[in-house]
């Protein structure tokens, strides 16, 4: 039996809520096969005490702190599949992640270095569940970091899927985030995307570059915890977006050039069923997206404002 084989088997035959050796592989390069009842996965014992956790479509690679195995306790990290049914696509997959490798130097890398691995899995599967920017993320959380610090209380509809990226009492805060080095134009994902039903709104435009000394998710998340904002909830939003804790993308660096706070009102360029004959969407138009420029349109430089408080 080969090791492919042996992973298979395990997959087989392994019981529910237990962990199971890969008994053909050598002592000193332990792995075990994890059934559970909604997944399936490959383990290996670290010994670095890290957050690590990314994940492509219905894999997920993560480290589990607190495992016990035989009486034994472990950090793992762990390879795993949301889809049981995949199991013999999948044991591919596992096959490269517990196979030592000559002399070890597979496990060796894997160990030290796991993003390396998870990086060259996910170019040849393809990031297909999570495509939003860590950059636009920032922005909307230094959005909500303005107004805490204008004792203004909001709150941030990452987890929600709301309409409008962060809310306050009486008024909504749509953002729109760049690292195009020019231009004002941003995208309006749909008609209501600019409506200002009940609420006043505002728009919210933020410039970013790349940066080694700027900052990342972690740093304004620690921020906003600082603030009084609740954790947990920061998290659970976080989590919806793909940006779980140990994801590497959370500590991806920018530098904030501008930011920009902009009111939509009448006089702002927008479309709306007004914009229509009777004041209705025609009913065979299903979607609308369009580009606003918003160069030479009064707005409030709160970045400026913000770096000489």
């Amino acid at each position: 039996m080969n090791l492919l084989e042996a992973i298979k088997n395990n997959f087989s035959k392994g019981y529910i809520d237990k962990a199971m050796e890969i008994s053909i592989l050598p002592s000193e390069y332990t792995a075990w096969t994890i059934k559970q009842e909604h997944w399936i996965g490959v383990a290996i014992a670290i010994n670095r005490n890290i957050d690590f956790s990314e994940r492509f479509a219905n894999v997920r690679l993560y480290t589990e702190r607190n495992v016990i195995i035989s009486g034994k306790e472990y950090i793992l990290l762990i390879l795993r599949c949301d889809e049981p049914a995949l199991r013999d696509e999948f044991s591919t997959i596992c096959y490269h992640f517990v196979d030592p490798g000559e002399d070890g130097e597979n496990r060796k890398l894997l160990m030290g270095k796991p993003e390396e691995w998870w990086n060259k899995w996910k170019s040849l599967l393809g990031n297909r569940e999570f495509n939003t920017e860590a950059y636009s993320i920032i922005g909307e959380l230094l959005t909500l970091e303005y107004l805490l610090r204008k004792n203004i209380y909001a709150q941030w509809q990452g987890a929600e899927g709301g309409v409008h990226d962060v809310q306050s009492e009486g008024c909504n805060y749509e953002v729109k985030s760049t690292t195009s080095r020019y231009g004002y134009e941003v995208t309006i994902n749909s008609i209501y995307q600019l409506k200002n039903k009940g609420a006043d709104l505002k728009l919210v435009f933020c410039r970013f570059e790349k940066s080694s000394v700027g900052t990342d998710l972690n740093t304004v998340i620690s921020g906003l915890i600082s603030l009084g904002y609740s954790e947990s909830l920061l998290e659970k939003a976080m989590e919806a977006n793909g940006f779980e804790k140990g994801c590497t993308a959370r500590s991806k660096k920018y530098r904030l050039i501008e930011m920009k706070l902009y009111n939509v009102d009448d006089s702002f360029p927008a479309i709306s069923e007004s914009s229509f004959k009777g004041d209705v969407i025609p009913k065979n138009i299903l979607r609308i997206n369009y580009t606003v420029d918003l160069s030479g349109l009064p707005c409030e430089n709160i970045f400026e404002t913000e770096q000489n408080r």
